[in-house]
């Protein structure tokens, strides 16, 4: 939860104000800014969701702020606009190689 805090002070919220937000006791929120709880995974989603962020970026793997689905579209659109279709494909095949051995 690397993240959580800088992203409630962009909100410019309190910590009680967040917790109100998210439906959950200010101590359990303030727990899982201090690290010394982890939310479940529902509640993970629910956080990252409010945000508009990915959950990878909540936690501290990324840097990439949006979720999933809209960095997705952002890089199809990206690819689309390329030109050279030999690249464009090379690049697509490539994806399609990370996604098989990340399974």
């Amino acid at each position: 939860m690397q993240n959580l805090k800088h992203l409630r002070h962009e909100k410019g919220f309190s910590q009680l104000e967040m917790a109100g937000e998210l439906g959950i006791p200010q101590s359990t929120y303030q727990q899982y800014e201090a690290g010394i709880n982890e939310p479940k995974f529902s509640t993970l989603i629910r956080i990252a969701d409010y945000f508009d962020v990915s959950v990878d970026y909540l936690i501290g793997r990324t840097n990439v702020r949006e979720p999933w689905d809209k960095a997705g579209d952002r890089m199809v659109s990206e690819l689309s606009c390329l030109r050279n279709s030999r690249a464009r494909e090379a690049i697509l095949a490539l994806l399609r190689e990370i996604r098989q051995e990340e399974k």
